[in-house]
C-alpha cells in the first residue's frame, strides 16, 4: 500500500513516519492502541448519528435551535479529532514497504490499512447523512471560533473520500492483503487475540472500496460541479455581502434628525443603574436613528448587561468555559454603570453601559431562571465575542452575530424561556419586538411575573415632552402593551405637531 499521494486534510500537522528499530515496537503497539480506541469513538459516534432527533427535527423546522447548534458543533469536533488522529496512523505507516524486518512490516502494514479502512467507511456515512442535508451540511462547513472548527470540513471529507489517488491507494493496499493474507506471518497475527481484531476490520470494510468506484465518480463529478457554482458566484456574493457591510456599517450610526440629543443620559442611566442585575437583557431605541427606522418594530437594539468583573466573579462567570480565556477583554475599570456585550457592527463587543444606551427608550427583561443558568448563558456571551456582525441577519449562521442573536444564543431553552423563530423574507429571525412580545405572552400565561420566563423589571420612555420618564412598576407592562398596539411614546399629538406647539 504505497500511499504517498493521500491527501493530507486541512487541520493535520505534518507527522513523524514510522520509526525504525529502536522506538518502532512501541510506537506501532501506542498506534494499534489508538486505533482501538478511535475504532470505538467512531462506532459511538455513527449509533448517535443513527438515532438523534436533531437532523430530522432542524431540517422541519427550517434551522437549528442553539442547543442543536452546539450539539451538531460537539459531533463534529469529536468526528474531526478521530479523523485527524486516524491520519496520523495513516501517514505515519505509509511507507511500511521499506521496513526490512517482515513481522514489522506486516503488523505496520495492518496498522495503517486498517485505520484507512476505517476512516474511508466513517467518511461515507457521514457524507451520506450531510450530503443531501442542505441545512446540515452548512452547518458542517460554516466555520465556529468556539469550537476552534474550520471552515469547509464536510467539503473536505468529501474531496478526501472522492479523491482517485486515495482510493488506488486504498486499491493497492487491496492488492497486498489478498497476497499476504495467508502468509506464515499474518496467518500468526490474525491468530494473536491483540491483532486480530484488526484483521476482522479489515476484512469487514475491504468490501466497501472494492464496491465504491462508481460512487466515488459520482461523488466527485457532484463536488467538481458544485465547487464550479460555487466559485462562479463567489465574487457576487462577497461583493453583496461586502457591499451589505459597507453600508450597514455607514448606516448603523447615522441618524434621520441631524445632531439628536439622545435622552437616556449618564445621568438618567446613573437612576436605572441599581435596577440592573448581570444577565437581563436590554432593549432599546434611538429616536431619528436611521436603523430605527428601517427595522420593522419599535425596539431596534438588543444587549446583554454584564456589570463589573466583580459581579460576574461573584456570579462564578470566570469558570465558564468561553469566559476564562476573554476574561482580560473585560473593562478594569468600566465606569460607574458597569459594562454590556452586544453584536453591533463590524463585531460582537464589550462596551460601557451608556455607549450601548445612547439612545431614547430603554426596556430591561430580566431572565427567570437560576443564578447557575445566568452564569452560563454569559459564559456563552463570550463564547461570540469578536464574531462579526451579521448584515443578513440569517439565525442559521452561528459564525456572525446580529445583536438579538445574541440574546437567542445565549437564553434559548434555558428553564422556562423558549425564543421561537420567525420567517422574514426567507429568514429566520429574531427581533426585538418579538423578544419583548414573547416576554408579554409569556407573562400573561403565567399568572404573575414571579413565575414568567422574562420578567420586565424597569422602562424608561422618551415622551412628548422630550424627556426621559422612568416608568412605575405597575405601569410597566400595560405601556409595553400599548406599544405592541402600535402606540409611540414620543410621537407629538396630531393638532399639536400641525401647529408647530410645544408637547
Amino acid at each position: 500500500m504505497a500511499t504517498q499521494h493521500i491527501r493530507r486534510p486541512s487541520g493535520l500537522k505534518p507527522c513523524a513516519p514510522a520509526p525504525a528499530s529502536s522506538g518502532a515496537e512501541a510506537q506501532l503497539l501506542s498506534d494499534r492502541d489508538t486505533l482501538r480506541e478511535i475504532v470505538a469513538g467512531l462506532d459511538r459516534l455513527e449509533t448517535l448519528l443513527d438515532h438523534t432527533p436533531v437532523i430530522a427535527a432542524s431540517a422541519q423546522r427550517g434551522y437549528f435551535t442553539p442547543d442543536e447548534d452546539d450539539r451538531v458543533r460537539q459531533a463534529l469536533l469529536r468526528y474531526r479529532n478521530y479523523r485527524l488522529a486516524a491520519y496520523e496512523i495513516i501517514f505515519r505507516y505509509r511507507d511500511f514497504a521499506r521496513i526490512a524486518d517482515e513481522t514489522l512490516r506486516s503488523r505496520c502494514f495492518l496498522v495503517g490499512f486498517a485505520a484507512a479502512l476505517v476512516l474511508y467507511a466513517r467518511s461515507l456515512k457521514i457524507i451520506q447523512v450531510t450530503e443531501h442535508q442542505p441545512l446540515l451540511r452548512a452547518k458542517v462547513n460554516e466555520p465556529d471560533a468556539k469550537f476552534d472548527l474550520e471552515a469547509g470540513f464536510f467539503d473536505d471529507v468529501l474531496v478526501g473520500y472522492s479523491s482517485l489517488s486515495n482510493y488506488r491507494a486504498l486499491a493497492r493496499g487491496d492488492r497486498f492483503w489478498r497476497g499476504q493474507r495467508r502468509s506464515e506471518v499474518f496467518r500468526r497475527l490474525d491468530a494473536d487475540p491483540d491483532w486480530h481484531w484488526l484483521g476482522d476490520n479489515i476484512r469487514q470494510k475491504r468490501v466497501i472500496v472494492r464496491k465504491r468506484l462508481v460512487d466515488v465518480l459520482l461523488r466527485r463529478l457532484r463536488y467538481d460541479w458544485r465547487t464550479f457554482w460555487q466559485t462562479a458566484l463567489r465574487p457576487a456574493r462577497q461583493t453583496r455581502y461586502g457591499l451589505q457591510t459597507l453600508l450597514g456599517g455607514r448606516f448603523a450610526g447615522v441618524h434621520v434628525v441631524p445632531n439628536p440629543v439622545h435622552v437616556l443620559t449618564p445621568q438618567v442611566l446613573a437612576a436605572l443603574h441599581p435596577q440592573l442585575a448581570p444577565g437581563d437583557v436590554l432593549l432599546c431605541r434611538a429616536e431619528g436613528k436611521l436603523t430605527a427606522a428601517l427595522l420593522p418594530g419599535f425596539w431596534s437594539h438588543a444587549a446583554i448587561y454584564l456589570g463589573s468583573r466583580g459581579e460576574l466573579e461573584a456570579l462564578n462567570v470566570r469558570e465558564q468555559p468561553h469566559a476564562a480565556g476573554r476574561w482580560e477583554e473585560i473593562p478594569e475599570n468600566p465606569g460607574p454603570l458597569g459594562c454590556v456585550i452586544e453584536g453591533v457592527a463590524p463585531r460582537v463587543r464589550i462596551c460601557p453601559l451608556e455607549i450601548s444606551l445612547h439612545a431614547d427608550h430603554v426596556v430591561v427583561l430580566r431572565p427567570n431562571v437560576a443564578r447557575e443558568e445566568i452564569a452560563a448563558a454569559l459564559g456563552e456571551a463570550f463564547g461570540h465575542l469578536g464574531k462579526p456582525y451579521d448584515f443578513e441577519f440569517d439565525f442559521n449562521v452561528s459564525s456572525r452575530i446580529v445583536c438579538t442573536e445574541l440574546v437567542y444564543r445565549c437564553y434559548h431553552r434555558r428553564g422556562p424561556i423558549q425564543f421561537p423563530l420567525v420567517k422574514r423574507l426567507g429568514r429566520f429571525t429574531l427581533s426585538g419586538d418579538d423578544v419583548v412580545n414573547i416576554a408579554l405572552d409569556e407573562l400573561e400565561k403565567a399568572g404573575g411575573p414571579d413565575r414568567a420566563p422574562l420578567r420586565p423589571v424597569a422602562l424608561i420612555l422618551k415622551r412628548r415632552d422630550g424627556q426621559a420618564h422612568p416608568v412605575p412598576q405597575p405601569r410597566i407592562v400595560p405601556l409595553l402593551r400599548r406599544i405592541r398596539s402600535g402606540w409611540r411614546p414620543a410621537r407629538k399629538a396630531p393638532m399639536q405637531a400641525a401647529a408647530g406647539l410645544p408637547a
